[in-house]
């Protein structure tokens, strides 16, 4: 479709640009989906750049401090995992991968099996 490749174009144009990690996170899932797979290497170098590792344990903050575990440290890793589980063929690292960010994420669940909300 000649509109998204043109999206895609558009967005692919500005991603040296952005220091955001809620954004970058957003992009990475975006060319999973897309199947652009050198964009998508592009972005995950960026997010393990900023990626907050503690033991097992792997995820994402807007502010970079790994005590902080509110909901849109969530929502951000959340999007990271589906960026990696998305792709045609998911391999042995990239389970270890998810591995940790699910770990972590499993952590975040209140005691009734939810999470906080961005919303």
């Amino acid at each position: 479709d000649p509109v998204v490749t043109k999206g895609l174009s558009c967005l692919r144009s500005v991603i040296e640009g952005v220091k955001n990690t809620y954004n970058t996170a957003l992009l990475a899932y975006t060319f999973s989906l897309a199947r652009d797979t050198d964009t998508r290497q592009q972005l995950f170098k960026k997010l393990v750049d900023v990626a907050i590792s503690s033991g097992s344990h792997l995820h994402w903050s807007q502010s970079g401090s790994a005590g902080d575990s509110d909901s849109l440290a969530v929502e951000i890793s959340s999007y990271v995992l589906l960026a990696v589980l998305i792709t045609d063929s998911v391999t042995t690292a990239d389970l270890g991968f998810a591995n940790r960010i699910v770990s972590w994420l499993v952590k975040q669940q209140n005691v009734y099996g939810g999470f906080s909300s961005t919303q």
